[in-house]
């Protein structure tokens, strides 16, 4: 078992109330995450789906579910519980993260967030250092998608898009999913760009 804290803020030209319903909108962020499927919602609100982590050669599917555990509209806060075991393995995955919206005076939004994950299974022999890389390299490819999709006039993007805009089936249906060479291909620099990081981090040379 390994346990890593992850902690992450950004700064986004969107209005703050914009990006607190993107965050709090299951079926638009995972759109913008790496390897992640929503694949259906209980009626007690829990949101079912699975997650793939690539870390080196090794592929690692999680099939799992995740909760809102605290929701405060008002303060802009929300505070998810993830669990996952993994396909064809005996690994395990438990995440709690604590998300924050705030309005920025001149403009704008910060966001952070917090997450403890608790890993199982042949993903730790890889190690925290490389495990943490890979997880913000993530992170950078979800916030590049987040800005593009709240800020680009052509993905709809602005004042008068919000919550009750997510895709609808019938969209992602429409929307056909790359092959799997070109999604192996698509990983590629992401690898490189975390084992380079790594090792710079490694020698004290980061």
């Amino acid at each position: 078992m390994s346990s890593l804290k992850i902690e992450e803020r950004f700064t986004i030209d969107a209005p703050a109330e914009e990006v607190w319903r993107f965050l709090i909108d299951p079926e638009r962020v995972v759109v913008c995450l790496p390897g992640a499927q929503l694949d259906s919602t209980d009626d007690d609100g829990a949101y079912h789906g699975v997650v793939k982590v690539r870390v080196g050669a090794v592929t690692v599917q999680y099939k799992g579910s995740m909760t809102f555990e605290e929701l405060d509209h008002e303060r802009r806060f929300v505070r998810m519980v993830g669990k996952g075991k993994e396909k064809g393995g005996a690994g395990s995955v438990m995440m709690t993260m604590e998300s924050t919206v705030r309005e920025l005076d001149g403009g704008g939004a910060e966001v952070t967030f917090e997450s403890t994950v608790q890993l199982a299974g042949r993903i730790v022999r890889f190690g925290r250092g490389m495990i943490e890389v890979v997880s913000k390299e993530i992170f950078k490819q979800f916030t590049a998608c987040l800005t593009e999709k709240l800020t680009s006039p052509s993905t709809g993007g602005g004042a008068g898009q919000g919550a009750g805009d997510a895709a609808t089936p019938e969209d992602a249906a429409e929307t056909p999913e790359p092959p799997a060479e070109a999604q192996a291909v698509a990983a590629l620099p992401l690898l490189f760009r975390a084992l380079r990081s790594w090792l710079l981090n490694l020698f004290g040379r980061g």
